[in-house]
């Protein structure tokens, strides 16, 4: 079996964890069987010193 690993950025208003599963949709609309996330790094948008928008960098590991 190969495992071949897409890398996406996930995006949210309602926070990290939304984001993260943002990322997995969309993947799944184009990946075959995925396996596993790991998650790289969290960031954010802010604007008038409040948190507007939550970004998950993910790597998305899937089977064909």
């Amino acid at each position: 079996m190969h495992v071949k690993v897409a890398e996406l950025v996930g995006e949210s208003t309602d926070g990290w964890k939304s984001a993260v599963q943002a990322a997995v949709a969309e993947a799944s609309r184009t990946f075959g069987n995925i396996t596993g996330v790991e998650v790289i790094n969290f960031t954010a948008n802010v604007r008038n010193g409040q948190v507007v928008e939550y970004k998950a960098n993910v790597k998305v590991a899937y089977t064909d």
